[in-house]
């Protein structure tokens, strides 16, 4: 296999699709060259599906909506939603006990681009200036002596049982 002989291992979870599951754009006027988008109100959260044992696969879904909620006194421009979801298959040889930890932090930095992308997209073709989200600094689990373990500095744990529902990022 090419991977192995330039000394690349792939990753025990990749995923298996990843969908932009809605877009949405409404602008309340036209677009002003006095017009500045604060990016920190835009509002990012996930989700994920239950993780299936027998295919061996999760959904994991990132939401981005800005000026949803208008209020009377500095109304936005306009309003945008997207989502994104991806599907990720786990391998065996990935720790079962990290698979809740792996959903609740790092899926969500696979659609992250995916996310921002689109929302730079559907904003700047609005005639807005581009909402542009932040880069981020992305936490890794990696392989270490050929087990799996976050480098660095211990992680919360998550409570057991089912990925949390709409985790806040």
């Amino acid at each position: 296999m090419p991977d192995e002989a330039q000394g690349l291992i792939a990753y025990p979870i990749q995923p298996t699709f990843i969908v932009v599951r809605e877009l949405y754009f409404v602008s309340y006027r036209p677009p002003s060259a006095d017009d500045r988008i604060d990016e920190s109100s835009v509002h990012i959260t996930q989700s994920a599906g239950p993780f299936d044992e027998q295919t061996r696969r999760v959904q994991v879904t990132l939401k981005a909506e800005y000026g949803l909620k208008r209020d009377e006194k500095s109304p936005p421009p306009f309003s945008a939603r997207v989502v994104v979801t991806g599907e990720f298959s786990i391998s065996e040889a990935f720790p079962k006990e990290k698979i809740t930890l792996w959903i609740g932090t790092n899926a969500a930095f696979v659609l992250y681009p995916y996310l921002r992308e689109r929302m730079h997209y559907i904003t700047g073709q609005g005639g807005y200036p581009p909402i542009m989200l932040p880069l981020l600094q992305i936490p890794t689990m990696k392989i270490e002596g050929g087990k799996f373990g976050v480098p660095g500095k211990s992680v919360a744990k998550l409570t057991g049982g089912a990925p949390q529902e709409k985790v806040e990022r």
